[in-house]
């Protein structure tokens, strides 16, 4: 529920029954009114709320002493007979004591609000005090129920609420530690056993009042949900399988809708998206922080599609309107593809009364809605929503990448990451007006974002634009120095222009130097690199000194080239020797990786070994018969060295060998017809294995 309506509806729980008796001589004439504290009641008041965490109905006691500061006057004599109090999160089994008697008290609704009507047994005077105590329980009422209130397993969301003037409330919540708290209003905390005191102290005109929410973290109903290679882990509250179904049907659709309107995949590989009411207490429906995703419980599809929208917005836009305004944004956009209904915001003009220059409007982690932050998220999705809207839609793809990369419209190929910082309303008016071609993209920053008080910054831009575009011109399909292009995209133009001015002649010899490379049939991809990359007076210097160097590359390599593919037959036989191609590959590796004294010794290598191909062509056709000839006796006189010199055979290795004697034959007779020759014979050795 809205803040006003509960500041309003805490006015009505001070409405007291008074009566005024106007004296006339003897005669006494009564009239009944209704008057607050300011019609003379001063007020005290402690209220206790007592919580578990298995879902019982929340204890409440309530003490309240109230005196009558209405002084009577010679005419009118005032009285109290009874008092109202708020009951904001409802309540059942109201009892009322008063120094020890139990006073009459009934529940009734007022303009949609709960009170605990109680009848004084004597009309309070002026003067007089009375102190009473009120208890009541609080049973809650189920998730997305009208009635105010939630009591359940693991958590409690309620508002709590005590009378009191100025610095004469108390509220405390008596609760298990093992639920988180948080309030509205600072709290401080004490032990007692097993639970946790949380103490808020205050009051005034409308007393004290806060929400609060309760959560045990460790009572859940939780289900994970995947999404190509993404893990969502979703916890909802104990019981709540309606909300953990919304989540897990929308989930993908919404995720997958996203990764395409950015052009980029889920920023995470899990996460966890959680039923949460903390985050109400402060006026907020849901939170996104790192990844992780916090939600109240409604079954809403734009809430949901807007907190994971957070995930690209928030570290790339450095500015809450702008975060807001593009997670709102991509939200419409998702709720038109999935045809579910896109969130409900309020109307409102730049020029309404509490209007704020969105740029204004900053983020506070502890502050609470108000009525800047109730003009905020409407406004914020006005400007951003006309700024889409009024760009061309085949740009939208490229635009919404953009925004959630920290993109400008001045990087180029060779340096990606122009700025350190996230996107601001500079550039993202860049973004819009450039590359989402809206015309009317200054009017709306004006209108919505900056207000009348840039026109000279706007004025500035266009003038510097204007030489811009004109000095990039020049320098033909390159991009202009970083120098040139950073202070253009922090719109920091007098910068820009004085260094537009200190780079012209650069830019004009980054165009001789591509023709000349396409001459050439080079690749300067580092004589580029260095060119777009110098962002000071000694870069440009030596970029200039670059560009002479790559023109004598340019000029020396092409003719060198040529030299070699027209050669005459005597060079190319020489060629193949001296191998100048291999020379000339490697001056162009270090013309391409901007290395000008590499290539010129490359350059060297090359022209003298094209010089002298030509020569040693001639020099091997001329020896080339006397070489072969040498050659082929060379191999016939290997060849019979071969056949004259047999390599002798190898004999067996018979390993445990022992020799064995063969006996001399027997002489023969002698024969009386021949000469008798008898040869001494040689031992013969036979080898023998022997056995083991």
């Amino acid at each position: 529920m809205p803040w006003g309506i509960f500041r309003r509806a805490a006015t009505t729980a001070l409405m007291t029954t008074a009566a005024a008796v106007a004296l006339a001589g003897s005669s006494i004439v009564a009239s009944a009114g209704v008057a607050n504290a300011e019609a003379g009641l001063s007020e005290s008041g402690t209220a206790t709320y007592v919580a578990s965490d298995d879902g019982k109905p929340i204890r409440v006691t309530q003490k309240v002493t109230v005196t009558n500061r209405k002084a009577s006057t010679a005419t009118t004599f005032y009285y109290w007979d009874g008092y109202a109090l708020w009951l904001p999160s409802g309540g059942t089994g109201v009892k009322v004591t008063s120094n020890g008697a139990t006073l009459s008290a009934k529940v009734s609704t007022h303009e949609g609000q709960k009170y605990a009507d109680i009848d004084f047994p004597r009309r309070l005077q002026y003067g007089q005090s009375r102190t009473f105590t009120v208890t009541y329980t609080i049973p809650g009422s189920p998730p997305r129920s009208d009635a105010s209130g939630r009591v359940g397993k693991g958590y409690a969301a309620l508002e709590v609420f005590s009378p009191g003037d100025a610095g004469q409330a108390t509220i405390e919540v008596v609760a298990p530690r093992t639920m988180g708290v948080d309030m509205t209003e600072k709290w401080t905390e004490t032990a007692r056993g097993d639970d946790r005191v949380s103490t808020i102290a205050g009051g005034g005109p409308h007393g004290l009042w806060s929400r609060l929410s309760l959560r045990d973290s460790s009572q859940t109903l939780t289900r994970e949900v995947t999404v190509d290679d993404h893990t969502f882990t979703v916890v909802g509250f104990p019981g709540d399988t309606a909300w953990v179904d919304h989540i897990e049907k929308n989930l993908p659709r919404a995720v997958r809708e996203l990764e395409k309107l950015t052009g980029q995949d889920w920023p995470y590989k899990t996460t966890n998206i959680a039923e949460d009411s903390s985050r109400q207490v402060y006026g907020w429906d849901g939170v996104y922080r790192n990844g992780n995703i916090s939600i109240s419980e409604a079954i809403d599809p734009s809430l949901l599609a807007h907190e994971l929208s957070h995930a690209w917005a928030n570290d790339n836009l450095a500015e809450r309107w702008l975060s807001e305004g593009l997670a709102q944004e991509l939200t419409t956009q998702v709720m038109r593809l999935t045809k579910n209904k896109d969130e409900d915001r309020d109307r409102v003009r730049p020029t309404q009364k509490d209007a704020i220059p969105l740029i204004d409007w900053e983020y506070n982690a502890s502050a609470k809605a108000t009525e800047t932050e109730e003009y905020g998220y409407p406004a914020s999705w006005n400007a951003v929503h006309a700024l889409v809207e009024g760009s061309t839609p085949q740009s939208r793809p490229e635009l919404f990448n953009a925004l959630t990369t920290k993109r400008t419209i001045y990087d180029v190929p060779s340096d990606a990451s122009l700025l350190g910082h996230a996107t601001t309303w500079e550039q993202a008016h860049d973004l819009f007006e450039v590359v989402g071609g809206n015309t009317k993209t200054r009017s709306i920053m004006q209108s919505w974002v900056v207000g009348p008080a840039k026109k000279r910054q706007f004025d500035a831009r266009a003038a510097a634009r204007k030489t811009y575009l004109a000095h990039e011109k020049l320098d033909g399909a390159w991009g202009s120095p970083r120098g040139v292009r950073q202070a253009m995209a922090e719109w920091n133009f007098a910068a820009a222009q004085t260094f537009m001015g200190q780079t012209k002649d650069l830019a004009t010899q980054a165009a001789s130097a591509q023709a000349a490379a396409t001459k050439a049939g080079l690749d300067p991809k580092g004589l580029r690199t260095a060119y777009e990359q110098a962002d000071s007076t000694a870069e440009y210097d030596a970029a200039r000194k670059h560009f002479t160097t790559f023109a004598s590359h340019a000029t020396s390599y092409g003719e060198l080239r040529t030299s070699v593919e027209d050669a005459n037959p005597m060079a190319t036989l020489g060629a193949l020797a001296l191998r100048p191609e291999a020379a000339l590959d490697d001056a162009r590796a270090a013309i391409t990786a901007g290395k000008p004294e590499a290539a010129t010794r490359a350059l060297e290598s090359a022209e003298a070994k094209t010089g002298l191909a030509t020569l040693v062509g001639g020099l091997l056709l001329l020896g080339l018969p006397a070489l072969l000839a040498a050659l082929v006796l060379l191999l016939r006189r290997i060849r019979g060295r071969r056949r004259r010199q047999p390599p002798a055979p190898t004999a067996p290795t018979a390993p445990l060998m022992e020799p064995v004697v063969v006996p001399e034959p027997a002489q023969a007779p002698a024969s009386a017809s021949a000469p008798t020759f008898t040869p001494t014979p040689a031992p013969v050795t036979v080898p023998v294995r022997s056995e083991p």
